[in-house]
């Protein structure tokens, strides 16, 4: 849960505001001062922290106290304060003489207990009057709505034998049904769509050279659309964002190249291909859209005419059977790569198993075949 001050006098603004992040985990609670200028998980940005940061890693002071935290009937409730003027040059002042303008969301922490993309956030302008005389109760029962599973789209496997290059550009993550429902990963906000799909599983097969198109951004000054893509044996991505240890049990197969003071550098940044949602679109209606074929064809295009970079690999005995295409800067934006020795059994076993199989030309009189035995074997 995260609620501040908003970043601007004279409405509910997310860039420039001043919030605590709050939650509880398995064993204690937490309310963390955070500064918000870019909608992005926290990156560097030619050597400054931009995005969603916490106070203490761009020079200020977590300024709030944690007075008291409980979890009870699914609800948690976390109570804590802070100065109204504070030290810290980056927190936002608390007027008692007019009502402020504020900002709330819910959202998941990722891996590393940082904030991912919210998916619930008020539509409108909220403003709170902190020096009420009178005690002031706006507040509402909460009530349970009846938990029905969601159903995820379709997950892709790319499995062509005949497929060599494949084509990287962004898009937005569609949701529970998108890719936290694919993955099993909290979305950054953005994902790696791959030949049209959004975050498919590859299939490649030692000895032969494949090349990713990446159309990802290569503004290194942009905390929300740099990124580069990388291929690591560890499936959340945002490289650059760990620590020096944490990179060391990382294994960097392609997309980073060590400078002489051993600093990663990306080698796969390439210009800004990105699909966005129609301007007046509300990204919580995602979950609306049966398929992502629909909410695919909802989306609007921008790609620039300018060359992609060109991410070659050659897979090798030496390669482990899954590896992870993922984002350079952010985490959570792509998944996985099987490296395998053979497309024969993938194949015949893909079909049987009822994902998908995107038949080429090439192809399509054997995937015909295929299908003909498998109606006449049931």
């Amino acid at each position: 849960m995260s609620f501040g001050i908003s970043g601007s006098d004279t409405s509910s603004q997310m860039i420039g505001a001043d919030v605590v992040v709050a939650y509880i985990d398995d064993i204690r609670g937490y309310s963390v001062d955070y500064n918000i200028t870019s909608l992005a998980p926290c990156v560097q940005v030619l050597g400054q922290n931009k995005g969603v940061c916490r106070d203490d890693v761009v020079g200020g002071l977590d300024s709030f106290q944690l007075n008291t935290y409980s979890r009870k009937d699914g609800i948690n409730t976390i109570t804590f304060r802070r100065t109204l003027i504070s030290s810290d040059p980056g927190d936002k002042e608390i007027r008692l003489d007019k009502s402020n303008y504020v900002v709330w969301a819910l959202g998941e922490l990722d891996s590393n207990s940082e904030p991912a993309f919210h998916f619930v956030y008020p539509k409108s302008d909220i403003l709170i009057d902190f020096n009420t005389t009178e005690p002031i109760n706006d507040c509402f029962s909460f009530t349970k709505a009846p938990e029905t599973p969601i159903q995820i789209w379709e997950r892709v496997r790319l499995h062509d034998p005949t497929l060599r290059t494949f084509n990287a550009y962004l898009g937005p993550s569609g949701g529970l049904r998108g890719y936290q429902g694919i993955t099993g990963h909290v979305s950054s906000g953005l994902a790696w769509y791959i030949n049209g799909y959004m975050t498919p599983e590859l299939y490649l097969k030692r000895g032969l050279t494949y090349a990713f198109k990446v159309r990802g951004g290569n503004n290194p000054h942009s905390p929300e659309h740099y990124h580069p893509m990388v291929i690591t044996d560890e499936p959340h991505g945002g490289f650059d964002r760990l620590s020096d240890a944490k990179q060391s049990e990382i294994r960097v197969l392609a997309g980073v190249e060590f400078t002489r003071r051993g600093r990663p550098k990306p080698t796969a940044a390439g210009p800004l291909c990105l699909s966005k949602y129609p301007l007046s679109y509300d990204r919580r209606l995602d979950d609306n859209f049966p398929s992502f074929k629909k909410f695919n064809r909802s989306l609007i295009s921008i790609c620039p005419n300018e060359e992609p970079a060109i991410l070659e690999i050659t897979p090798n005995i030496t390669w482990p059977d899954t590896v992870y295409y993922n984002s350079f800067t952010h985490a959570n934006m792509g998944w996985k790569i099987h490296i395998i020795d053979s497309f024969t059994n993938i194949r015949n076993g893909a079909l049987q198993n009822g994902v998908t199989f995107p038949c080429h030309l090439g192809l399509l009189l054997l995937c015909v075949q295929i299908l003909i035995k498998l109606i006449r074997d049931q």
